[in-house]
């Protein structure tokens, strides 16, 4: 890796189709609806906060998946690279896990739904932490910018095309 691209990667500073840059803007977006759903706000805004995020956490994750994650996994020489797509893959399947509880929970203002949902918070902080540390110096290391950018270009369309799919099934629903 260059010196350039480990200060970006230390500061954080990425092209805006930076692959680090797009999922850097969803991971402050599902914080701030984490922290709501966790918190102790009134029972109608964590629920709301929830039904927010689990769209939105459900695409982001599945387009991370195949954007991110593959292109880690199958990395050749890298054994960091496979670790941290196996782990961030397994660590989603965690999420999803908690997500599917709360949504059969009946009350968002239940001791069980909030510990399920501090929980999801917690898991959520660190799974970011660790991604914004380790597979963003990886992806620095080991794929060019425009390499980087078409991972961003690949995971916004993903991202799009099932949060369309996700938006088309609540309106029927309705």
């Amino acid at each position: 890796m260059s010196v350039i691209e480990m200060m970006k990667s230390y500061i954080g500073t990425y092209s805006s189709t930076d692959i680090r840059s797009l999922l850097h803007a969803d991971h402050e977006e599902i914080n701030a609806l984490a922290e709501q759903m966790s918190s102790d706000e009134s029972k109608s805004k964590r629920i709301r906060a929830f039904n927010q995020l689990k769209p939105f956490l459900t695409a982001h994750a599945r387009a991370e998946e195949q954007a991110v994650y593959v292109a880690l996994v199958t990395l050749r020489g890298s054994p960091e690279a496979r670790a941290y797509g196996n782990e961030g893959a397994v660590e989603h399947s965690l999420v999803d896990v908690l997500m599917e509880r709360l949504s059969k929970t009946e009350v968002a203002a239940t001791d069980a739904w909030k510990a399920h949902a501090q929980v999801l918070r917690e898991l959520l902080d660190h799974h970011i932490k660790e991604e914004e540390r380790g597979i963003f110096e990886e992806l620095g290391k080991h794929f060019s910018d425009e390499q980087r950018d078409a991972m961003g270009a690949d995971f916004v369309a993903r991202k799009q095309k099932l949060l369309l799919v996700d938006g088309t099934r609540s309106k029927k629903a309705a």
